[in-house]
């Protein structure tokens, strides 16, 4: 696993070394343009002097050398001419014995080339007319001391580059260690979260790690509720067992059973599996869960009412708002198909004729409401159902193990559930679960 700090700092060290490169060799490239193109017009002017010093005679043109500067008479000065007309030639005494390379006016103007004494020299070669005569003037100056200058500034811009990379790492390093604290800080208390001396994290973090911490105090909290509805549910089921288990041992001891005996011990054998499947019911609830499947009405609910319409048969007319129009709800498909599946079911129990499915999808919640045309429940037999540390499933016949799951699964998404009296004449269930709101992950 590769340190964020190293992979940062190898960017930024490939980042800054072909930035100093290219700024080095390019700031040296743009002057090194621009001097020769000033150079160059102070050899245009050297060869208008130089045209001017060519003097018209009977004989030809004659080059006045009192009008020649004092550089292109001293050996090897950087300053050299060459003149050309018909068959006379005139060359500055700078060059002593050496001659100028043949260039081509076209292409070699400003251009370097090499010259006496190991020099490099900027020429330029132009073709004149003077008195009627043609006449091409070269000129040429030592460019070889601005070359050496143009390299020691190139070493030193990268010279100077190379110790700002090297502050910057540093100074990199040093803002990485400061701006990872807050993550060492968070391990130390995920440490001391798992031994168990605190039960989330704190929210003092910067911004970017916010939404981090959120998931996780949501995800802490999430296994926090697991693990005390596990243990409710396990006490709860311990304590419903104890007496159908008492009652049936009670009945084996006895030396011979009779037919009401055998009666009393198969009820009680019912009401342990009946305890045992609303566990197993529970334990596959899971609030929040993070599958990307959730329920679209307009996919799911045609086959759950098929479902019904042939388990209850065709004299029973399930009422519902266009599947169509419906869009998808922010919850797990399988609760939700627990959740209606067990409310329709009750209510086609008991309905005479007509059971109506209605929801309302608001941006804080989802409101369900399930009614029939049924003999429905007394207010006092509801408050009873609804009562705390009532079982469900032996209040009322008929609304037992389904509603038991039914309010089990509303408790895991901190919902309620409300028994009302229907417009059709029986009972009306009422849903009402929220919406979680939880900030993305950036």
């Amino acid at each position: 696993m590769r340190s964020i700090s190293r992979q940062l700092g190898s960017g930024l060290l490939l980042v800054m070394l072909i930035t100093v490169l290219l700024v080095g060799q390019g700031a040296v490239w743009l002057f090194d343009r621009a001097l020769r193109d000033y150079l160059g017009s102070d050899l245009q002017r050297e060869s208008d002097a130089l045209l001017v010093a060519m003097t018209p005679t009977p004989g030809g043109l004659m080059l006045d050398t009192t009008r020649i500067g004092p550089d292109y008479l001293r050996p090897f000065s950087g300053r050299y001419f060459i003149i050309e007309s018909h068959h006379q030639r005139w060359r500055s005494r700078s060059l002593w014995d050496e001659r100028l390379p043949a260039v081509n006016v076209e292409q070699h103007n400003n251009q370097l080339v090499p010259g006496p004494a190991g020099q490099q020299l900027l020429m330029r070669s132009q073709h004149f007319r003077r008195a009627s005569q043609p006449v091409t003037i070269t000129v040429a100056l030592d460019y070889q001391p601005l070359l050496l200058a143009f390299q020691r500034a190139r070493n030193w811009l990268w010279g100077l580059g190379g110790i700002a990379v090297l502050v910057s790492l540093l100074l990199q390093h040093a803002l990485l260690r400061r701006g990872l604290r807050p993550l060492r800080a968070v391990r130390t208390e995920l440490a001391e979260w798992h031994a168990g001396k605190r039960l989330e994290l704190s929210d003092n973090v910067p911004l970017e790690l916010s939404p981090l911490v959120r998931e996780i105090n949501h995800l802490g909290a999430q296994v926090e509720q697991i693990i005390q509805r596990s243990r409710k549910g396990l006490g709860d089921f311990s304590h419903a067992l104890k007496t159908p288990l008492a009652v049936a041992e009670s009945l084996l001891n006895r030396d011979s059973l009779t037919a009401e005996d055998r009666v009393q011990l198969q009820r009680q054998l019912q009401d342990i599996r009946r305890q045992l499947e609303r566990a197993l019911q529970r334990s596959r609830l899971a609030p929040e869960s993070h599958s990307i499947q959730r329920f679209d009405p307009a996919e799911d609910l045609p086959w759950l009412l098929g479902s019904l319409q042939q388990i209850h048969g065709a004299e029973v007319e399930i009422l519902h708002p266009p599947l169509a129009m419906g869009r998808p709800w922010p919850f797990e498909r399988e609760d939700m198909l627990e959740l209606l599946g067990n409310l329709l079911d009750n209510a086609c129990k008991w309905a005479a004729g007509r059971v109506r499915l209605d929801w309302v999808l608001l941006p804080d919640a989802l409101q369900l409401r399930v009614e029939d045309d049924g003999p429905g429940i007394s207010e006092q037999d509801r408050q009873q159902v609804l009562g705390r540390g009532t079982r469900l499933d032996e209040s009322v016949a008929g609304h037992g193990l389904g509603l038991a799951i039914v309010g089990d699964l509303v408790d895991v998404y901190g919902g309620s559930l409300e028994l009302l009296e229907s417009d059709l004449g029986g009972l009306a269930v009422q849903v009402t679960l929220p919406v979680a709101r939880r900030q993305p992950i950036d």
